[in-house]
């Protein structure tokens, strides 16, 4: 058997469920310690994935900004999702990854917040795309 994290956390989960669970007398702590293995499992599940679903997410903030810019009336918003859309991520590391998406998802805030207050025909259709890509994000991040 190959170890990695994924298997190592889940054979963690294993043994408080099947060992250290059966031997607590106080049901509290048993559901308390029941819980955490659930939340230790979900994190095990998600570690396979993790990096390319922010690789996606934020590759998809930037295609939004590039098709957003043009229709955007103040031109250094405009000017900053252009630049946005160009960007690319810093690296492949998760916190890298994360700190690179918040800055993203900061400026989709700024856009959405634009296009809530106008009325064009432009900025509704990037209002709806905007709800349509926050709707996949959560259900993708969504625990298995």
């Amino acid at each position: 058997m190959k170890l990695s994290q994924d298997t190592i956390l889940h054979a963690a989960v294993a043994a408080l469920r099947e060992q250290v669970a059966p031997a607590i007398q106080d049901p509290f702590i048993e559901d308390v310690l029941r819980m955490a293995a659930n939340q230790v499992s979900m994190v095990a599940d998600a570690w396979d994935s993790a990096a390319a679903l922010r690789i996606d997410e934020n590759q998809r903030m930037r295609t939004l900004f590039a098709e957003s810019a043009g229709a955007v009336a103040d031109n250094g918003l405009a000017e900053r999702l252009a630049d946005a859309a160009q960007s690319s991520d810093p690296g492949y590391r998760i916190s890298e990854l994360d700190r690179e998406n918040g800055r993203l998802r900061s400026l989709l805030v700024e856009l959405h917040t634009h296009v809530e207050a106008s009325a064009s025909e432009p900025a509704r259709v990037i209002d709806r795309r905007i709800w349509r890509h926050l709707q996949d994000v959560e259900a993708k991040r969504a625990p298995r």
